[in-house]
């Protein structure tokens, strides 16, 4: 059947929409699927900057001077300084304090890896804590909280691992050996329940420890 000039280009448009919609649909099943928007990873208030306050006194590190400072709460008058048993070594930024659910107050003197347990009072060295096995890399732990009946967690670099400890200084369990490589991922805080959290930002994971 011979088309006319016009019946011919109608068919040329149609063949060339049918192929213009093949096209489409094969791009779109070929297409690989949208992701979800990623979860921001962030760790609570109470992990990232802790308070640590007990009868009316709070608690905190002065990095500068390398003390540990107890201060009013009410009016920031200042009650005491403390150098620890002789003096804190504190080579980089990890500094960390935690007072423990029995009224402890326990700070990390890195340089030298071991806790000092403070009179919360005074001020006054009390006593020393270390692990049986002493901690790896240079100045650790750079995250730790004091546990119920005198374990601790511990967040350790280097060795890139959290560990909880008993009052022998005998390792309980590994809470992980997969923490990221830097120490500023770390996060560590209790909730008002009295759990202690731990933050990898890094990782993006969080445990529980109690």
């Amino acid at each position: 059947m011979k088309m006319t000039r016009r019946e011919f280009l109608l068919w040329l448009g149609g063949l060339f929409s049918l192929g213009m919609l093949g096209w489409l649909v094969e791009r779109k099943i070929q297409a690989p699927p949208v992701s979800a928007p990623e979860t921001p990873f962030a760790p609570p208030e109470f992990a990232v900057r802790p308070k640590h306050v007990l009868n009316g006194v709070g608690y905190h590190v002065d990095r500068a001077k390398r003390t540990v400072v107890a201060e009013q709460e009410s009016d920031g008058v200042r009650v005491w300084e403390s150098n620890g048993s002789d003096k804190f070594i504190i080579p980089g930024a990890a500094f960390p304090l935690d007072l423990s659910p029995d009224g402890e107050l326990w700070t990390a003197n890195v340089g030298r890896k071991r806790l000092e347990q403070l009179d919360p009072a005074t001020g006054r060295f009390i006593a020393s804590w270390e692990p049986r096995e002493a901690f790896g890399g240079c100045c650790n732990p750079v995250r730790f909280a004091a546990l119920p009946g005198g374990r601790f967690v511990t967040m350790e670099k280097g060795v890139r691992r959290a560990c909880v400890y008993l009052p022998s200084g005998e390792l309980e369990r590994v809470v992980t050996d997969e923490l990221s490589d830097s120490e500023f991922n770390y996060y560590l805080g209790r909730d008002g329940n009295g759990m202690v959290h731990l933050y990898d930002t890094g990782t993006k994971r969080h445990w529980e420890v109690s």
